[in-house]
């Protein structure tokens, strides 16, 4: 017997989805948080006063010495989200309706990996989008105090690097060493008077093209070391040697299945700010057009369903992050 379209039928049909919908977007399990701080907003626009330096306890020797907290402003705008399905009248008043019960759990599934996906093109578009410091977020040139940066430029101003390059940060071809040196780099960061930030990097993030490197990193017992020897008649051999990993265990990975680049990125997320940041403005919100006597209805036969969202991502402090590539 077919379904009758009445209000009711509307409301039943959206009750069904919305509970298919619920159950695969809570399954489904996020990751955006292990590398960005997740922002609460209550505005359009949302403004953060990034400290200059990460604070620390200096010896009190005369007048306290204040960290200025607005040197720079940094402001993230929300976007607006939605995606939406249709479903055609005639088939659910033909009892068709069941059948479309795995579209909306598919449908719920898609919505709940939204952050992810938003968060890895901010990661992607890192080494040419600017941060609070004026300078793109991955960069060569940050400038380690930014009062003499806001007052003379970058001329002259020392200046610290989490953007390594070349052949020696190549974390496909040596993903220890690479580690290594990234995590030297994060370590030599100062503060502006000069005293170590203490920055440890803990965690690496990379591209599925790279997550054999990234568990070799982090879970191998031994790793292998291959050197060039003269031979005899101007002839080279490539030994090889065996040594321990003493850096497994201590590293934590992300293989983020949305980056593209063949890069790794170097993180400290021992802070209580993380290197970059999801701003909330809305999260997902299950949202119909069901009534049969809409217009939705009469003109296209349709009932309509989605979902809405708003939010944005951004950067934090260059400090917590050094990119690793090749090129």
């Amino acid at each position: 017997m077919a379904l009758q379209l009445v209000p009711a039928t509307g409301q039943v049909l959206f009750t069904t989805f919305s509970a298919l919908y619920q159950g695969a977007y809570e399954k489904v399990p996020t990751f955006y948080q292990d590398f960005s701080t997740v922002m609460p907003s209550n505005s359009e626009t949302q403004l953060y006063h990034w400290i200059a330096q990460l604070p620390g306890m200096k010896e009190w020797i005369g007048e306290r010495q204040l960290n200025n907290a607005v040197l720079r402003n940094y402001s993230l705008t929300n976007k607006n989200y939605e995606d939406s399905v249709k479903l055609d009248k005639f088939k659910v008043a033909d009892d068709q309706w069941g059948a479309f019960g795995q579209t909306v759990q598919a449908f719920g599934d898609a919505v709940a990996r939204w952050q992810d996906q938003q968060m890895a093109a901010i990661v992607e578009a890192s080494a040419t989008t600017l941060c609070y410091d004026g300078q793109y977020f991955i960069d060569t040139d940050h400038p380690v105090s930014l009062t003499d940066s806001y007052a003379t430029g970058l001329d002259g101003v020392a200046t610290f690097s989490n953007k390594l390059d070349g052949a020696a940060y190549d974390f496909e071809a040596d993903p220890i060493g690479a580690w290594n040196k990234g995590r030297a780099q994060m370590a030599s960061f100062v503060g502006d008077a000069g005293q170590p930030l203490g920055l440890m990097a803990d965690t690496v993030m990379v591209p599925p093209s790279l997550e054999l490197q990234a568990i070799r990193l982090a879970q191998a017992e031994i790793t292998t070391q291959t050197f060039a020897a003269t031979g005899p008649a101007n002839a080279s051999i490539v030994a090889a040697a065996s040594q321990s990993n003493v850096n497994k265990g201590k590293v934590n990975y992300i293989v983020n299945p949305y980056l593209t680049t063949k890069a790794a990125y170097v993180m400290c997320s021992t802070r209580p700010i993380k290197p970059f940041v999801w701003q909330l403005r809305q999260a997902p919100v299950f949202t119909s057009l069901v009534d049969p006597t809409l217009p939705n209805m009469f003109v296209n036969r349709e009932f309509i369903y989605g979902a809405e969202a708003r939010g944005c991502g951004g950067y934090s402090l260059p400090q917590l992050c050094v990119r690793l590539a090749a090129s």
